[in-house]
């Protein structure tokens, strides 16, 4: 979805008034993810509910420091 077409969309501004962000590509999503997290991007995004599925946004296949790599494979 364009973000000047979503009702969130503050023209004033020129920007989401939730503070949502809405990478274009996937591979973008994928970093935005990584940095700021999944539910910083925009749920009307095209590529949000694939990151969420495929948990591509999971520190690069890694699991963080501390969770026991044996109980989660």
């Amino acid at each position: 979805m364009n973000c000047c077409d979503c009702p969130i969309y503050d023209e004033d501004r020129q920007r989401c008034r939730d503070g949502k962000l809405n990478p274009a590509s996937y591979g973008a999503a994928v970093e935005v993810a990584n940095v700021f997290g999944v539910r910083a991007i925009c749920s009307f995004n095209d590529h949000k509910q694939r990151l969420v599925s495929t948990r591509a946004c999971t520190y690069d296949g890694k699991r963080p420091a501390g969770i026991d790599q044996s109980k989660h494979p």
